[in-house]
């Protein structure tokens, strides 16, 4: 889809996106079954690509181009490889790792893939992500919408410190400012600070 077609389903579903109607319940069961191959959040699913937990606080906009324009922001480390083999056959997927004689990519199913070496006959990185294109397609917009409530609601107030507070609650208590403990909770050697 040309990418001015794509800027207007993002409009579009921005503009129809009622929160109070969608359901992050739902939203989950659309996860499980259309990004949990590729994506993990709460521990649950595969690391194919981004782990996603605390992706609700990238906001709606960045969400909407992120499902909906996958090849808008894709970060390098998740840049599709092309493989062609000497059957004539074309293998794509994120690279992982050599094996020996072989190389392994992840598909877009999530599942890996060996490639012998000695079938290769060129291999290249793409610009473009393993992620498909066409979720607004496959997707219904209720569906869509349930999927945004649920991603919406993994964001960063959903962490907690090691004390087991989430930023939400010491932040209603009114003692630290949010962004000094999400700040805090994002580096791993840091302990948060709750309060002075």
């Amino acid at each position: 889809m040309p990418s001015g077609e794509l800027q207007k389903l993002i409009d579009e579903r921005r503009a129809a996106f009622d929160p109070k109607k969608a359901s992050a319940p739902r939203g989950e069961k659309v996860f499980t079954l259309n990004c949990q191959p590729c994506h993990q959040i709460d521990g649950g699913g595969n690391v194919v690509g981004p782990q996603l937990d605390g992706v609700g606080g990238r906001g709606l906009e960045r969400l909407l181009e992120d499902v909906l324009d996958p090849n808008r922001n894709v970060d390098p480390a998740f840049h599709t490889t092309m493989v062609s083999l000497k059957d004539g056959d074309v293998q794509s997927g994120l690279f992982r790792r050599e094996e020996g004689e072989a190389i392994v990519l992840a598909n877009s199913a999530g599942k890996e893939v060996s490639i012998p070496k000695k079938d290769i006959v060129e291999r290249r990185a793409s610009t473009t992500s393993l992620m498909p294109e066409n979720f607004g397609e496959i997707i219904s917009p209720a569906d869509f919408d349930d999927l945004m409530a649920f991603l919406l609601a993994h964001g960063p107030n959903r962490r907690q410190s090691r004390a087991g507070v989430s930023p939400a609650q010491v932040c209603e208590a009114g003692r630290v400012e949010p962004l000094a403990l999400t700040r805090s909770l994002d580096r791993r050697d840091a302990r948060p600070t709750l309060w002075a």
